[in-house]
């Protein structure tokens, strides 16, 4: 993926598996995690000298890595990047062990992030002032904490031909947290609005065949369909292509950092319906059409007056790739290399 993207650095590439080459189950991901902590000690004298260590998350498996690079190699600068705060166990949608789990992994490493790195580069969010506030109480000083934007690939997304859709709504990202457990109530009531309304869902879908038999048992089967690639994946451009198949996005999240997924499907030209939440306040502002979590109908009926009014839907249509365009990547990451210069002198 780096390479057909143009990275030419150097890639070190470390096991997340001992010896199986696919999850077998959900939770055997939390194993790989544990599996690529500990093999960046074993490989360790493959990793090159650098003058700056950025870690791309908050989970374990990119803090570990960057806390031995600071102890490894005199005079390292560690910037940590977080995208994502989780919400409190009781009430994150999912299992409540697991999300028990995740959360006090996080608070550990934002433990860790606060007293060792130089850095921490948060999103200019809601969620990335509640960040702040943790690595604060934690100990980090103001000084080191710094806003930054999440970007897409809008030069990628443009150079794409044009696709004419033939589903009216795409779900990217099927998980609890972003609202697996709304899709058959509000397709139901989209059903009863406009029936033969249709769906697809692709990208990260998590429990897949609990998920069928879900659509199945509800009827809604033969309008919502799941997009599973032969190869597990897709390249970006055949990812942006999928997405340009359908006329709007349906996002029914409860948790987000940023919201990648709205953004890059403004990009793509498609109107957003989504949760009412803070986060999307300040990137998105009114962007998108909004609705009151848990209000299944009126989700609904958004998302038909969308398909059904080509007044409203071009307005939010147009609306949704002037909001992308100021997060094209090329802008993003002449930021974040500024940034970059100040501590560095580069």
């Amino acid at each position: 993926m780096l390479r057909r993207m143009g990275c030419e650095l150097k890639v070190v590439r470390l096991p997340a598996s001992l010896v199986l080459r696919a999850e077998p189950f959900k939770i055997f991901r939390f194993w790989s995690y544990v599996v690529t902590a500990c093999a960046t000690y074993f490989l360790r004298r493959r990793f090159p000298e650098t003058d700056v260590v950025i870690s791309v998350s908050d989970y374990f498996c990119d803090v570990i890595p960057a806390l031995f690079m600071k102890r490894w190699q005199s005079g390292v600068q560690w910037i940590a990047w977080i995208h994502h705060r989780e919400i409190a166990p009781r009430v994150r949608p999912g299992n409540r062990f697991a999300n028990e789990i995740t959360w006090r992994i996080q608070t550990w490493s934002f433990r860790r992030i606060a007293r060792n790195a130089d850095q921490a580069w948060v999103l200019d969010s809601e969620a990335g002032d509640e960040i702040a506030t943790d690595l604060r109480a934690f100990g980090m000083p103001f000084e080191k904490i710094r806003k930054m934007r999440n970007g897409v690939d809008l030069s990628g997304i443009r150079q794409l031909h044009e696709v004419s859709p033939h589903v009216d709504a795409v779900m990217i990202g099927v998980r609890p947290n972003k609202g697996a457990g709304d899709i058959v109530p509000v397709w139901r009531e989209v059903q009863l609005l406009r029936p033969g309304t249709t769906l697809l869902l692709m990208g990260g879908i998590s429990d897949v065949e609990s998920l069928a038999e879900r659509l199945v048992r509800a009827g809604l089967s033969d309008v919502v369909k799941i997009f599973r690639p032969e190869e597990g994946w897709l390249a970006p451009k055949a990812f942006f292509a999928k997405i340009k198949e359908a006329r709007v996005l349906f996002a029914p999240s409860h948790e987000e950092g940023w919201g990648i997924a709205v953004c890059e499907a403004m990009a793509c030209g498609l109107p957003v319906v989504a949760y009412d939440l803070p986060v999307y306040h300040r990137v998105y502002g009114d962007s998108l059409v909004s609705v009151s979590e848990k209000d299944y109908h009126g989700f609904a009926e958004a998302i038909c007056n969308l398909l059904d009014r080509p007044e409203q839907f071009a307005l939010f249509q147009r609306r949704g790739c002037e909001c992308a365009a100021k997060y094209d990547w090329d802008k993003v990451a002449a930021d974040d290399w500024a940034l970059l210069g100040i501590k560095k002198g580069l």
